[in-house]
């Protein structure tokens, strides 16, 4: 007779089984490969360049990195895009940005996201080759609407435009737990719910907003369980931590979402490795609880899943390698690459011709500054009647 524990084995076996066959193994180490490059630039910043004060803002994903990265695999539709946060570099790994790139975004240098003009832990990547990373803000919960636009935007072409291009792709917002507290996740929200738009709310649920736990700002401390009496909304939820539960709860997510059904909600909960940014100590966190967050590290249970499934130790520990030399050839050409320039900062601003095709600053023009001198003179205007006589004026 067949004991608990044997039937517990044969079902994680099962679990195990289902995962590797949603990635192929040249996805799989792919998807290590770029964890990996998370980890060595997380640690590059934390260890060098927080300390020595060239990076100013630094937001670890140690524990968010693994289900982001297999999340960014299977962004494939040319027209998908995604709207993240200051968390949300492996995504953008996964879906084309270079750590060089990245680097030069968190050093605040020439050729980075903004070339220098944003914290450098923001992005916006117009990708010609996959998934565009829609302009992301600081602003916590900013990201949804813009990603909502989108997802409106792929419904009117298909529907009212007859663009067969627009078939199947979808939206996706990334956000922490904190995030859903927010007026921009609740409006997007309904309108997705309310238009059935091709959407994803992806959501990280570490346990905290910062240091503020969850059940402080949502009742019982789950949104995805609050949500399911919401109309039009697909609800999946299970464990960010575990490569192998995750994996196919996100191909059913974004499978749900390319079908034309309407919204998900998929919650994963994660562990925060480190503090809510570097200067965070975590003091609010007991040591036990530290500890329990560090015993469920996905990076370990993503090579007992990949070892020997997919790959061997030795080619296991040849990916870590070469992700840390990466990273360390790119720290070396990001230091040497030129300073933020000042001058050109007003650039951007206003379109002199045309509007770009696509967000971010790649292929895009260069927008002359004004020569105009602000001046003060004639009659004391109110701040509606300036916003009316600016706008009048520059787009005129």
């Amino acid at each position: 007779m067949p004991t608990l524990r044997s039937i517990e084995s044969n079902q994680r076996e099962t679990l195990e089984r289902t995962a590797l066959s949603t990635r192929s193994a040249a996805e799989w180490k792919k998807i290590a490969h770029l964890v990996h490059v998370s980890r060595a630039l997380d640690e590059l910043e934390e260890t060098c360049l927080v300390p020595e004060k060239k990076v100013l803002y630094q937001f670890s994903a140690r524990g968010h990195d693994v289900a982001q990265v297999m999340l960014g695999t299977v962004l494939t539709h040319p027209h998908d895009a995604i709207c993240g946060y200051y968390r949300s570099r492996p995504i953008l790994l996964s879906i084309g940005v270079t750590a060089l790139e990245a680097l030069k975004s968190s050093l605040g240098l020439m050729g980075g996201y903004s070339n220098g003009r944003d914290i450098g832990a923001v992005s916006n990547f117009p990708n010609p080759n996959g998934a565009t990373a829609l302009p992301i803000c600081g602003g916590v919960g900013s990201q949804y609407t813009p990603a909502a636009g989108w997802a409106q935007a792929l419904q009117y072409r298909e529907r009212q435009l007859n663009d067969a291009a627009a078939s199947g792709a979808i939206s996706v917002a990334l956000g922490g737990d904190g995030s859903t507290a927010t007026n921009g996740f609740w409006s997007a929200l309904n309108i997705a719910t309310t238009l059935k738009l091709p959407m994803l709310f992806y959501i990280e649920d570490n346990g905290f907003g910062i240091s503020v736990r969850s059940s402080m700002q949502t009742p019982g401390g789950n949104i995805a369980e609050n949500l399911k009496s919401f109309r039009n909304l697909r609800i999946i939820e299970g464990d960010g931590a575990d490569p192998a539960e995750a994996a196919p709860l996100i191909n059913e997510a974004v499978d749900h979402v390319r079908s034309g059904e309407g919204p998900c909600l998929l919650r994963l909960t994660v562990p925060r490795l480190q503090g809510h940014s570097f200067q965070d100590t975590q003091s609010y966190k007991s040591e036990s609880l530290v500890a329990d967050e560090w015993a469920r590290d996905p990076l370990p249970r993503l090579e007992s899943l990949l070892v020997p499934a997919v790959m061997n130790e030795a080619e296991w520990a040849e990916i870590a390698s070469t992700a840390t030399a990466s990273v360390e050839a790119a720290r070396s050409e990001a230091e040497s690459a030129s300073q933020a320039e000042f001058e050109p900062l007003e650039n951007h601003v206003f379109s002199s011709s045309q509007p770009q095709r696509m967000g971010g600053l790649r292929g895009s023009h260069e927008f002359p500054s004004s020569t105009e001198s602000a001046h003060a003179s004639g009659q004391r205007i109110n701040m509606v009647s300036a916003i009316r006589r600016t706008l009048e004026h520059e787009l005129s």
